[in-house]
């Protein structure tokens, strides 16, 4: 048996540029606790969580994709083990260990990609399929995209990945992508939570105008460089740019009360910057601290609006263990 752990990820701009060939945007991948177990069973294989989802049994080697929320990892199992050139493939014992919500109760890290990079990652670990990083993204991507209907793979990216990074979205061909890892300065990174869950893949067919994408990407390489230099200073700017960008070309539910609360509070400190993460109309804002000083009067404050803010470390890269 082994016992994967996997991150999940916080978009820190261009979440919506980024979902049209080549567009970019700067993820951050955080530890959320999501466990992966696997190991051979006698019979049929299965998979299990504990989400309220049914254990789901079939046979490893004649197995169809079936709907429902077993989807993303039948699909991410079936492209990996294909992706092999291998047959004859023992019966496994799948179980996700997810603290990230699900349906209404999604905590917006990631759910769906980290389940398929998760699969992706343990099956090709466990199985000694070989297959490089390359690979993985590609197939974990095209299993998520699938399902999904929509979006960038920069959650499937960043979660394989590891750290900040710089993301550019494949073509129609899958070709040109590319993941480039930044170096974050001495801030420090916070979550902000407004307890609303989102379903991102409507809000990612969202239809935007050209002049949105072609801002959109200079401001990820502005941010980009502003991370390079350490210049806290360039990188608020470029950010509050970035989310003024969304706001001004999205429908207004974007921005709910919550988080045009938090927003407020917290950019108004001019050694703190905070933007909406993801598709917005709820969930999460990722905050940046310049100084590190202490939050918790401002924490407070914003709980007695239910707003929960609490610092996140960064994820390095995927833990295994026996």
């Amino acid at each position: 048996m082994i016992e994967l752990t996997i991150p999940g990820k916080l978009f820190v701009a261009g979440e919506y540029a980024v979902t049209r060939s080549n567009g970019k945007a700067i993820c951050v991948a955080v530890e959320t606790g999501l466990k992966v177990r696997i190991s051979e069973r006698q019979g049929h294989s299965r998979l299990r969580t504990n989400v309220p989802l049914a254990d789901h049994d079939f046979l490893i080697n004649a197995f169809e994709i079936e709907a429902g929320g077993w989807a993303f990892a039948l699909t991410a199992l079936q492209k990996t083990l294909k992706a092999s050139g291998r047959q004859g493939f023992p019966e496994l014992g799948i179980e996700i260990d997810s603290p990230l919500g699900y349906g209404e109760d999604k905590t917006g890290y990631g759910s769906s990609a980290a389940v398929v990079v998760a699969v992706v990652q343990a099956v090709n670990s466990f199985l000694g399929l070989g297959l490089d990083q390359k690979a993985c993204f590609e197939i974990a991507g095209r299993a998520h995209r699938e399902v999904q209907g929509s979006g960038s793979m920069g959650d499937v990216a960043s979660i394989l990945t590891g750290g900040l990074m710089a993301y550019q979205s494949p073509d129609a061909d899958f070709q040109n992508w590319k993941i480039d890892s930044l170096l974050l300065p001495a801030w420090e990174t916070y979550i902000v939570k407004t307890g609303k869950s989102v379903k991102t893949g409507d809000k990612l067919k969202i239809a935007l105008p050209e002049g949105f994408f072609e801002r959109s990407d200079q401001l990820v390489e502005e941010l980009a460089r502003a991370i390079q230099t350490a210049d806290f200073e360039a990188f608020k700017l470029a950010l509050i740019e970035n989310q003024a960008l969304l706001i001004d070309s999205l429908p207004e539910a974007y921005l709910t009360d919550k988080l045009s609360l938090a927003l407020e509070t917290l950019n108004k400190e001019t050694d703190l910057v905070a933007k909406v993460s993801g598709s917005g109309f709820g969930e999460n804002l990722i905050l940046f601290s310049k100084n590190g000083r202490d939050l918790t009067k401002l924490a407070e404050k914003l709980a007695e609006q239910g707003i929960i803010l609490e610092k996140i470390k960064i994820a390095s890269k995927t833990n295994e263990g026996q």
